[in-house]
């Protein structure tokens, strides 16, 4: 029988699955060269922002590797995710270190993804077509309220803004 775990053991664990989920899941679509940087220099960078990931294990590792290139320079995604489901991503232009960064970058996707949404007012009305409709049209037949992900997205990117970041080409998922 195996003795249980110890913490070095799990945080080890936790390092290595960092480092598999980036070599396999590295995206280079995510990350723009600039001022001359090849992608030979973008490899290098991503294996010398390893150490930075794996000492940020409590941060996804996409948006502690992101916050490392940005701070060399690049201009990398930061994408918004709860588990598995994607809810849009986003750049920043930024001149911090990268510990600042992800710092930062934790702070702003923690409010994001507990921030509630909207109260809609409207669904006061009584009657039987009013029920009916909202009952085949919960979001309006013409307008399209924005969701759930779309909005922890737009206060992700409000939060970024409010420390300072300039945001651009915010990405809502695909419908």
């Amino acid at each position: 029988m195996a003795p249980p775990p110890t913490v070095p053991s799990l945080i080890a664990l936790g390092a290595g699955l960092a480092v598999v989920l980036l070599a396999g899941c590295g995206r280079e679509s995510g990350v723009a060269l600039r001022g001359g940087q090849t992608a030979s220099q973008l490899a290098e960078e991503r294996r010398q922002c390893l150490p930075f990931v794996q000492a940020n294990f409590e941060t996804p590792p996409e948006l502690a590797e992101a916050a490392c290139l940005i701070a060399r320079g690049y201009r990398a995604e930061l994408p918004l995710a709860q588990g598995p489901a994607g809810m849009g991503s986003l750049y920043v232009a930024a001149k911090a270190d990268a510990k600042t960064l992800v710092e930062d970058f934790r702070g702003c996707r923690v409010e994001a993804l507990d921030s509630p949404l909207p109260v809609n007012r409207d669904k006061g009305s009584s009657g039987i077509f009013t029920s009916l409709y909202e009952e085949f049209f919960p979001r309006g037949m013409f307008s399209h309220p924005r969701t759930p992900e779309e909005w922890a997205l737009q206060i992700f990117a409000g939060c970024l803004k409010r420390r300072g970041y300039a945001v651009s080409d915010v990405t809502p998922p695909a419908r």
